[in-house]
């Protein structure tokens, strides 16, 4: 039996049902929402192991950073928001690229899944210098410094949304290797190019993540 901390950022129906299942497995849990309450290092330090499920992964970082043990850990939300190490671990490859220039001799050989380097939700096919140029525009307009580096990967084929734990049996290699747990990942044609390490759980898939925590937690 372990003692664990659920750290969530909204009233989630899911976050409480895992929680129920942890407890029916025999663990000791609390629920705390951190949008509500302080996060002490003294309260994260009573608990054997924390499971984040955040809304914002920098948000889970920063929490992630000052606990022990936890789920997912640091190395592993730092690992799946860097779009350039998940692309390596799958052997695929890519190209950086920041201003104009570099842009326009990049798509001499698009079209490509246009990205940042840093997980952000941003990404997407392009297939002509205007249209990367435009997206270059908007990114620039954010003022977000995570923005200004781009990752070009030659990719084609529909996005999909996974959800997918470390015994998943196409993913969960590659999990294993970003040292995650669970995570969304953002799949075209079996390849990943984003991974969100703390994303809503999904209702089904509550029972498969506990059994993932109560190994980790042994």
């Amino acid at each position: 039996m372990a003692k664990l901390l659920i750290l969530s950022d909204s009233s989630r129906y899911s976050t409480s049902r895992l929680a129920d299942e942890l407890t029916s497995m025999g663990h000791r849990v609390r629920y705390m929402n951190i949008s509500n309450e302080p996060l002490a290092l003294s309260v994260i330090n009573e608990y054997d192991l924390t499971v984040l499920v955040s809304m914002n992964p920098y948000t889970a970082l920063s929490i992630a950073l000052a606990t022990s043990k936890s789920i997912n850990p640091a190395v592993g939300i730092i690992n799946s928001l860097s779009v350039v190490k998940l692309l390596k671990e799958q052997g695929l490859d890519y190209l950086v690229v920041a201003g104009d220039s570099a842009v326009k001799l990049a798509f001499t050989n698009g079209p490509y899944y246009f990205n940042t380097v840093w997980s952000l939700g941003l990404g997407g096919f392009v297939d002509t210098v205007e249209g990367a140029r435009s997206i270059l525009e908007y990114r620039h307009y954010l003022k977000n410094p995570l923005t200004s580096a781009s990752v070009l990967v030659k990719l084609n084929g529909e996005e999909s949304r996974i959800f997918a734990t470390i015994k998943h049996s196409i993913y969960g290699e590659l999990l294993r290797r970003l040292n995650l747990y669970f995570a969304e990942l953002t799949v075209i044609n079996g390849n990943a190019t984003e991974a969100n390490p703390t994303p809503e759980i999904p209702m089904e898939s509550i029972k498969e993540v506990a059994q993932v925590v109560d190994e980790y937690a042994e």
